[in-house]
């Protein structure tokens, strides 16, 4: 998952506020498919708008190009870095209604299965200061195993039967699968389409389950299909229909089991939903109350001090303190339950709007904010996220000369309008908070100085 993937869900998560508009932004995702003994097969999928390049008019057409480059350097293993650079060319007919039109391509790498650091710049090829860049940490499996196993899921905006092409980059087993790399779906793309393989299939009869799991754990649509014929590798392709889930984040499950249901092997690949039109789902909220207290209840000791750790940002010193006195789940799993009740801003409704925002936002800070040494929750940016919800406006200077790559984060409604300045002092992708012009966070004027790469 990468920094723009944050932008979207800004925009799920607080829909009040103000759309930022960025001219040239990228998106990325990846996914790894079994390639042979001590590789993988992977493909990095990119997306930009068209709207975002400087075109010039040249016999009859309008041309534009993208030039990208990626550095893929292994976290867990000393190794060069993998490094490669393309260019994108676009020829249009004309330059109208190019708001709503994205250009989307697709990379193959080979690579041992190991934890990686994959960054990716691109530039406009005619206007080199319109540049973006992103950087994600991502797991390569390992396929080599006798089990049944999935490969990752790759989620599409179209697939389509089709003939051999060498020539489509999107050509895979018979199909061409487009990805989708923003993950967002909703009222424009209101079908959630995805590809899977599934390698050492063992049995004549089987089943694979699909579903939508939304982020308090509720199953929201799904469906079971039977499938049959033992096979080194399959293709798992489908699709569900996500017209009626309000706005939010999403987990699709993909789960293979025998004909008496019994499920052992699961996917997962999390995506956005943006639909503003649908409210929120009352069922859900009705069941809320009740699934915060079996999610306590079905958690052991070291998870609840896990739970209790993600929330410390929120508590007071009276609360850490009456936490350490506490011993056993027992009591542990009483003070939780009051620590959120107290917290509910309206008890006589079953919905607990604050543990349940609390909630997205650690899972978007984990998602968004996480570093090979550590969880999301646990950055300075997680931090920030969780007190004070998603800011109005994001400055991302990640390419100047002069200076480490550094955020800015601007909040309009906070005592009259405040900043926070994160920069990535160690090159790896940790962001720290160096400066704030809110109360009671670290106040430092002159942080330029310790930023500056002179």
């Amino acid at each position: 998952m990468n920094f723009r993937h944050f932008l979207l869900i800004m925009l799920c998560a607080s829909l009040s506020a103000p759309a930022q508009q960025n001219d040239f932004r990228m998106n990325i995702d990846l996914a790894a498919f079994k390639y042979d003994k001590g590789s993988s097969f992977v493909e990095l999928y990119y997306t930009f708008p068209r709207s975002g390049l400087t075109y010039s008019e040249h016999e009859g057409a309008f041309r534009g190009s993208v030039l990208v480059h990626s550095i893929i350097r292994r976290v867990d293993e000393e190794m060069d870095p993998v490094m490669r650079n393309w260019r994108v060319p676009v020829i249009l007919a004309d330059t109208i209604n190019l708001h709503d039109q994205a250009l989307i391509g697709c990379v193959n790498f080979l690579l041992e299965p190991g934890l990686y650091r994959f960054a990716v710049i691109s530039r406009d090829e005619a206007h080199p200061a319109m540049s973006d860049s992103i950087e994600i940490a991502y797991e390569v499996r390992d396929f080599e195993t006798r089990n049944p196993q999935f490969s990752d899921i790759e989620l599409a905006s179209s697939i389509q039967q089709t003939e051999e092409d060498e020539n489509n980059i999107f050509y895979k087993n018979t199909l061409e699968v487009i990805p989708n790399p923003t993950r967002l779906f909703g009222r424009e793309l209101p079908v959630l389409m995805y590809y899977a393989e599934m390698y050492n299939l063992d049995k004549e009869d089987f089943l694979v389950k699909s579903e939508v799991v939304s982020s308090y754990g509720r199953t929201m649509t799904g469906k079971t299909h039977a499938r049959s014929g033992k096979h080194e590798s399959r293709v798992e392709a489908g699709t569900l229909n996500l017209g009626a889930l309000p706005s939010g984040m999403y987990t699709l499950i993909l789960s293979l089991g025998d004909t008496t249901e019994h499920f052992t092997q699961s996917q997962s690949k999390a995506f956005y939903v943006f639909n503003p039109d649908i409210p929120f789902d009352s069922v859900e909220a009705r069941g809320i109350a009740d699934l915060i207290a079996a999610e306590f209840a079905g958690m052991g000791e070291d998870e609840l001090d896990d739970s209790f750790d993600m929330a410390r940002y929120i508590s007071t010193k009276n609360e850490r303190d009456i936490w350490k006195s506490l011993s056993g789940s027992e009591s542990k799993r009483k003070f939780l339950t009051k620590f959120w009740r107290d917290r509910d801003e309206d008890q006589n409704s079953a919905f607990n709007e604050y543990y349940a925002e609390h909630k997205q936002r650690v899972m978007i800070s984990n998602e968004q904010f996480r570093t090979a040494y550590q969880p999301g929750w646990k950055s300075d940016r997680g931090r920030v996220y969780i007190l004070y919800g998603p800011p109005d406006y994001v400055d991302r200077r990640l390419n100047e000369s002069d200076m480490k790559p550094h955020i800015i984060w601007r909040y309009d409604y906070i005592e009259g309008g405040v900043d926070f300045i994160f920069v990535d002092r160690s090159g790896f992708n940790n962001f720290e908070l160096v400066h704030s012009t809110m109360r009671n966070e670290i106040n430092n004027p002159d942080w330029e100085r310790s930023a500056s790469t002179r």
